[in-house]
């Protein structure tokens, strides 16, 4: 059974693997243990902001970001 939860730490993050996860529901860890829970709706080259459920947005700078978790069966599955 292949694990399903994906890690990527910020200082290992392109641009090619923010498109691929643009429209998916991620999890945002900070340096200092908060999450923010959403989906990825944008990200330039020092932040990204995250929608979560409520539809609020959240925008979290690269310095303050330690890793992205995400499911990645489910964000295989989803269609935009």
């Amino acid at each position: 059974m292949s694990k399903r939860l994906t890690r990527i730490a910020s200082s290992r993050l392109s641009d090619q693997e923010l498109t691929g996860l643009l429209k998916h529901e991620i999890h945002g860890v900070l340096n200092n243990g908060k999450t923010y829970f959403g989906v990825l709706i944008s990200f330039t080259t020092s932040q990204l902001v995250i929608q979560d459920p409520r539809r609020h947005e959240h925008t979290l700078a690269f310095t303050e970001l330690y890793e992205i978790v995400y499911d990645a069966n489910s964000a295989s599955l989803i269609k935009t």
